[in-house]
């Protein structure tokens, strides 16, 4: 799948028009459409805009190995990076307030024979 085969994959499982993308990028309907049907090669800055516009990693629009799914798109949706992030969060915290009891205690969490 090319560059641009990926890119109109991704915003017809996002359920955004062209005109819809290329105001949100600050680009023609015609210039978007030249990305979506040829294999040229857009600048970055393109690419990143597009990509916030339809949130997902730059890294996922430009690796040919990862497929261009509904499954794999609905990986990056607003409510799935803001549970990561919570979760993320949540585990930093623990992580510190063991620390903390670990240090003030002397509690020790991991078994005996764990290295840290």
């Amino acid at each position: 799948m090319t560059l641009s085969e990926r890119i109109r994959k991704i915003r017809e499982i996002r359920g955004l028009k062209q005109s819809n993308v290329a105001r949100e990028l600050n680009i023609t309907q015609q210039s978007y459409g030249n990305l979506e049907n040829r294999n040229n090669n857009p600048k970055l800055e393109t690419l990143n805009k597009f990509c916030e516009v339809v949130k997902i990693p730059l890294s996922f629009l430009l690796d040919p190995t990862i497929p261009v799914n509904d499954e794999n798109v609905a990986l990056f949706s607003e409510k799935s990076m803001g549970e990561i992030y919570t979760n993320y969060k949540n585990i930093l915290d623990r992580l510190e307030y063991y620390e903390e009891l670990r240090a003030k205690k002397g509690v020790n969490f991991l078994p005996n024979n764990s290295v840290a």
